[in-house]
């Protein structure tokens, strides 16, 4: 199999395929360490998955108010891309990481 020498392939794995990688494994790193939070401290017991609005200072700083499920379902897509990289011995965790320079753990 030939080498891909291509200027325009070198640059796009260079300045796209590469970066994007990083994105990818920083964000990897963040929501599992955020899940590990939410495990280890019990959050599930505080913020329950319901329609009530948590009460952060939101609606006087003009953010978007956010619900107890709305954080539920964050953490529960957080764990499932975790769970999808880590699947089957890491596989694609591994690949990913093998792309990216800068994973910043």
């Amino acid at each position: 199999m030939a080498d891909i020498t291509n200027p325009q392939a070198v640059k796009f794995a260079n300045e796209h395929a590469r970066t994007k990688a990083d994105l990818y494994a920083q964000a990897y790193y963040a929501l599992k360490a955020f899940a590990d939070v939410w495990d280890a401290q019990n959050i599930g017991a505080i913020i329950p998955s319901t329609a009530d609005a948590i009460i952060d200072g939101s609606v006087q700083d003009g953010r978007a108010q956010i619900t107890g499920a709305m954080v539920n379902g964050l953490v529960t897509n957080a764990k499932a891309l975790v769970a999808d990289l880590e699947a089957n011995s890491k596989l694609k965790l591994t690949g990913l990481l093998k792309i990216s320079v800068n994973p910043q753990r």
